[in-house]
């Protein structure tokens, strides 16, 4: 069944199109820690959801901007093959 989509594509759009779909793929497979840290960053860092093992305020600084890195690239990537950039 996995194979269905990429056979159609391949016999639908050629070449050019399979190689199109392997880029969305591994844009959509780069968009996956961005969904795990940025809810494992607010659950953390909230006191009401954690009490006591609340991370430290050190860590939820550090944190943030490491998801922000690496979120906002892969934001772009995304939205440069969606073909809206221009």
């Amino acid at each position: 069944m996995a194979i269905l989509p990429a056979a159609g594509v391949t016999l639908l759009y050629g070449a050019q199109g399979t190689g199109r779909l392997l880029i969305l793929t591994q844009v959509v497979l780069s968009l996956h820690p961005s969904f795990a840290m940025v809810p494992l960053v607010m659950f953390t860092s909230d006191k009401r959801k954690m009490g006591a093992l609340v991370a430290p305020g050190w860590l939820t600084a550090i944190s943030v901007p490491v998801a922000v890195v690496i979120l906002a690239p892969n934001l772009k990537l995304l939205w440069d093959f969606s073909g809206l950039a221009g």
